[in-house]
């Protein structure tokens, strides 16, 4: 863990801790970790995405409301809240191009850190 201190003027220090990122816990085509996962996501995306929102604490209302644009806010929160390397490039790729595997892959993480 790296920590970064700057002094501004008027002698307030500024002390921020940085947490290294990492990768993913599975691959996004790591179906068989979870195949119940799997098959809920790649038979009702809708439903997975949902799911997804509540846990992450958005609620039901926004995978169902807004599913347009929740894959990919959803996916930027949860790389963002656990410290995973990417990019909003790299999620908007993989959502547009395999968007069932970027919901599995964002369960089964979930599923990972317990939530």
């Amino acid at each position: 863990m790296a920590q970064i201190v700057t002094t501004q003027p008027g002698t307030t220090i500024v002390v921020q801790q940085t947490q290294a990122v990492r990768g993913w816990n599975s691959g996004l085509f790591s179906c068989f970790d979870d195949i119940g996962g799997c098959l809920f996501g790649w038979c009702c995306p809708c439903c997975l995405l949902c799911s997804l929102s509540t846990r992450m604490g958005e609620g039901f209302a926004y995978g169902c409301c807004c599913y347009e644009i929740a894959p990919f806010t959803l996916r930027a929160k949860l790389r963002a809240e656990q410290h995973i390397e990417g990019s909003l490039c790299n999620d908007a790729i993989t959502i547009l191009f395999c968007g069932e595997c970027t919901l599995c892959q964002m369960d089964r993480e979930l599923k990972a850190i317990g939530k």
